[in-house]
């Protein structure tokens, strides 16, 4: 310890430092001066870390001298010296700054020693304190900048989404806009040889009839269209409107038969997106139609005159980025429900593993229902990691991997456990690229969709599963907003069954919706599959017909490089009354951690926000060993409160704990300089081994 005592009374110093000398310090330097401008040169050159004051000195005299040295020296704790018993002096003297005040004919070592480290000790602290304040009022400008982030933001969201539109309106055009005629009065269709092309038809196969043109259209859409239509010849007006088209049979498609004379403007198949598009019996397109009416001398309405274009690649484009906003959405939401669920289940399943240990003599019916209560525990903590997948792609461990092998295993696990009634067919070529991914939670994707596809053949059908190799161009990206250029793995998984229904095969990813009956699907798988799909930098595109099946294309990035990666076996620790503290704002968690490290030989000290916290490590800082700190909590956030312990001892050794588990959530961890992370709930083995692995405490 080193220590400045600014005395001009050489009696008075000779009896401080003999005072000093007697006592119980196990190293000090006193360093003693007259003046306070032979102090203030000395703060310059040396280090200190407690000021022993006399007020009264022959430079300076009262407050003045402790107002000058706190000017020169802010952060340094300094204790007053007086010959004077006045309360109010000593009042002031804290007010202008200083740890303590001291009359001299009443000091003694005791007094002495627990001034100069209680001085040292609240200085620190006050120190911390002010530092937390100063985070907070950060916090308070970071949430105002990030409020003006987020309006920029959202108008930069607003031009893109006027790119976008612009982009497919010019897409709308690049599709070929064709025109057509309705004469109202015969009630006749006059179609060019290009409009029959975007219908799919032959040319000259139409009879111009208005029913023949009804007919064309989806069923379900046929109703709104006819009636739109009649409204806007009796509004006299004309028809702006989007409907569906069913392409025709074989024997009715348009062929690629090139230019013939008399249809100057029909394309051959290679240039016209229209024949190309309506290749497959029954497919459905986009048809969008505006058109003017015109009316005689006399207001009857005589004809309809206007231009019909294929919409297809616009409606795909809009129903991905509208499915995107929706899980989005409900992938925040979601987070924020697992994460206090997370904080529920956390002491449940810490309860359920101690109380074995506190009532050893349980019998056997009430050891099982321990049991059953702590598999119900884990399943709920299974199903929000379930969610989290979803909702954030929660990330686990992930090595440079081959899939062939993994589709290999899924191959050997369904053909012993799927039904015989199903037939199981694979194409896994051995030189798949590799991929850098999580074996588990791939082995989730596929497991998860084959299940599905046993599902939709309750009575039997075939089963196949073909991976390639795949390269995503520009043009086909620009098709799937979760794509980019590059290389990748592609999964298909197909089935010949029920197939999704059109008005349903956008929801199939949605969290909670399920068509299964009550009791026999969460709704959770599909929105886990897309969580970790989307975790790994992939997507996923969905194809389905109603009686005929339904094929999940699963598209992973793929890399060069292959490594391997090696597990950790955990052994069950007890401490040796180490002190740990814990913060959290749950009191159920904090309680229920105290109860189990007590329980393993720990000492602990609890606190319930970060200025409790603070406080507390400053007061045991030289005991505590270690701090398991949530990361989340009102006022002050254990991302906070790090800096702040770092402050107090550098080598502090901190275990973030939180109910989210993402990638970010990781990673933020990591740059904060914590040295371990709990994911709530964890258990009494995972607590344990967070704490030893930091403590030293492994045999």
């Amino acid at each position: 310890m080193n220590i400045l005592l600014i005395e001009d009374n050489l009696a008075e110093a000779r009896l401080l430092q003999e005072v000093l000398k007697g006592a119980i310090i196990s190293r000090f330097n006193l360093a003693h001066v007259k003046r306070l401008g032979d102090a203030i040169a000395s703060l310059k050159t040396e280090s200190f870390d407690v000021v022993l004051l006399d007020l009264t000195l022959p430079d300076s005299e009262g407050l003045a001298s402790l107002d000058s040295l706190i000017q020169h020296a802010p952060s340094l704790p300094v204790v007053v010296l007086t010959n004077t018993n006045d309360d109010e002096l000593a009042l002031e003297s804290v007010r202008h700054g200083a740890q303590d005040y001291l009359v001299k004919r009443h000091i003694n070592q005791d007094i002495l020693v627990r001034s100069l480290r209680y001085a040292i000790e609240r200085k620190q602290a006050a120190e911390a304190l002010r530092e937390a304040n100063e985070i907070l009022e950060h916090r308070v400008q970071e949430r105002t900048a990030a409020l003006a982030m987020a309006n920029e933001l959202l108008r930069q969201e607003i031009e893109w989404r006027q790119r976008i539109q612009s982009r497919l309106e010019l897409a709308q055009q690049a599709g070929k806009i064709v025109s057509f005629e309705w004469i109202i009065q015969t009630n006749d269709i006059i179609w060019t040889a290009e409009l029959e092309a975007l219908y799919g038809l032959a040319p000259g196969s139409f009879d111009g009839q208005y029913e023949g043109w009804m007919q064309s259209i989806h069923p379900d859409d046929r109703p709104k269209v006819e009636q739109e239509l009649w409204q806007a010849v009796k509004k006299g007006q004309g028809l702006d409107t989007e409907f569906r088209i069913v392409c025709p049979p074989e024997g009715r498609r348009q062929k690629a038969e090139g230019r013939r004379e008399g249809q100057s403007l029909l394309l051959d198949e290679a240039s016209s997106p229209l024949t190309a598009s309506c290749r497959v019996a029954g497919e459905i397109r986009w048809i969008a139609v505006k058109s003017s009416l015109f009316c005689d001398q006399t207001g009857q309405a005589v004809r309809m005159i206007g231009i019909q274009m294929d919409i297809t690649e616009k409606k795909q484009l809009e129903a991905q980025f509208l499915r995107a906003q929706r899980l989005e959405s409900l992938g925040t939401l979601a987070s924020g429900i697992a994460h206090d669920l997370n904080n529920i289940l956390t002491p449940i399943l810490a309860v359920v593993q101690l109380l074995p240990l506190k009532l050893p003599n349980l019998n056997d019916n009430t050891q099982q229902l321990l049991k059953t209560l702590e598999s119900s525990a884990q399943r709920g903590a299974d199903l929000i990691k379930q969610i989290l997948s979803f909702a954030r792609g929660v990330e686990g461990k992930r090595i440079n991997l081959q899939i062939h092998h993994l589709l290999f295993e899924i191959q050997q696990i369904i053909q012993q456990t799927l039904p015989k009634s199903i037939d199981i067919h694979s194409n896994i070529p051995a030189n798949l690229w590799t991929i850098y991914g999580d074996t588990t939670q791939l082995h989730q994707v596929f497991m998860n969709l084959c299940v599905n596809a046993r599902d939709a053949m309750p009575n039997g059908g075939n089963l196949q599963i073909i991976a390639q190799n795949f390269l995503v161009d520009e043009q086909y990206a620009r098709m799937h907003l979760d794509a980019k250029v590059g290389a990748y793995v592609v999964v298909n998984v197909s089935d010949t069954g029920m197939g999704i229904p059109p008005e349903i095969l956008h929801r199939v990813f949605d969290p909670f919706f399920t068509t299964k009956e009550v009791g026999k699907g969460t709704g959770l798988g599909l929105s886990a599959v897309l969580g970790i799909v989307k975790s790994h930098g992939g997507f996923i595109d969905v194809q389905s017909e109603v009686n005929k099946g339904s094929v999940f294309k699963v598209y992973l990035p793929a890399i060069e490089s292959l490594t391997h990666e090696t597990d950790d076996n955990l052994e069950l620790l007890t401490g040796q009354q180490e002190l740990i503290l814990i913060v959290d704002d749950e009191v159920a968690i904090t309680e229920i951690i105290k109860t189990t490290l007590e329980t393993y030989n720990y000492r602990v000290l609890t606190a319930s926000d970060g200025i409790e916290a603070i406080a507390l490590y400053a007061e045991y800082k030289n005991e505590i060993a270690g701090v398991l700190m949530d990361i989340m909590m009102p006022t002050m956030d254990g991302t906070n409160i790090i800096p702040l312990l770092r402050r107090l001892n550098p080598n502090v050794y901190v275990v973030a704990m939180s109910g989210l588990n993402s990638t970010e959530v990781v990673s933020q961890v990591q740059k904060l300089g914590f040295q371990g992370f709990l994911s709530k709930p964890f258990t009494t083995k995972e607590l344990l081994w967070a704490l030893c692995k930091g403590l030293g405490t492994r045999d």
